[in-house]
């Protein structure tokens, strides 16, 4: 069977354009919105690229599409299929990844010490840092306040030799939101410091006995400079690896 290959009846290029950069736009811009809600410069995507993009994409294929051996009926079947797979496309880039929810890592004690002296240094830095940044002033009282952070949040400063660390992810897909996953142990082999409560405030209770493995983690706070010690310090929280990751925590 012979194929007339002409426009009569088949999508003119414009409708191409318009239609793939309709898709793209769409796409890239509301689909990030449902899919990734705390992304907020996600909608950018629409805009200046897979809706400018599918344009093109729309005028490339419409032309190849007038010069194909198709029927009129072929040429719309063919912008339609273009659409759909174009738009799903871009709304299965828009699917979140993985994010990453603990490292753990296996460490040995190597040293302790007040957190009084890593404090008088703390204070050094944020005056410096103080300094460059004038456009954000600092939080009243903030000096004196060190003081109160060193009385109510006793612990110590571990210098721990890190052997390895695991990474812990939590899947955000649709089919799989929710399910945690671990990659493999990694070699490290540096020194960190670490803020520790779990042992209390005296170094003496930390007897270091080997390569254990623990869970850092970070305590949140917005005042410039922090108003937590750890974060005042510089220094993520050393703990004990909770129940919820537990499953990872095995050499």
């Amino acid at each position: 069977m012979n194929v007339r290959n002409d426009a009569s009846g088949s999508p003119p290029i414009g409708v191409w354009v318009l239609a793939l950069g309709a898709v793209g736009f769409a796409c890239g811009f509301f689909g990030p919105i449902a899919l990734v809600p705390e992304a907020n410069q996600g909608p950018l995507l629409g805009i200046f690229i897979t809706g400018p993009g599918g344009a093109l994409f729309g005028l490339v294929a419409g032309v190849v599409a007038r010069v194909s051996p198709l029927s009129a009926a072929q040429r719309w079947k063919a912008l339609v299929a273009t659409c759909t797979a174009f738009g799903a496309g871009i709304l299965f880039f828009c699917l979140p990844g993985p994010e990453l929810r603990a490292r753990i890592v296996d460490a040995e004690i190597r040293g302790c010490e007040s957190p009084v002296a890593t404090a008088n240094a703390a204070t050094t830095e944020w005056k410096e840092r103080i300094a460059k940044v004038t456009w954000s002033p600092p939080r009243n009282g903030w000096e004196q306040d060190v003081q109160r952070m060193l009385r109510d949040d006793p612990g110590v400063v571990l210098d721990m030799w890190v052997v390895q660390s695991r990474d812990v992810y939590e899947n955000r897909k649709p089919w799989n939101r929710g399910t945690l996953f671990a990659e493999a142990w990694k070699p490290f082999g540096e020194s960190q410091k670490y803020f520790a409560r779990f042992a209390g405030a005296e170094c003496g209770a930390y007897v270091d006995s080997g390569a254990k493995l623990y869970l850092p983690s970070s305590d949140g706070t917005r005042a410039w400079p922090p108003d937590l010690l750890p974060n005042y310090l510089g220094l993520r929280v050393l703990q004990d690896v909770p129940v919820a990751y537990r499953d990872f925590a095995e050499r």
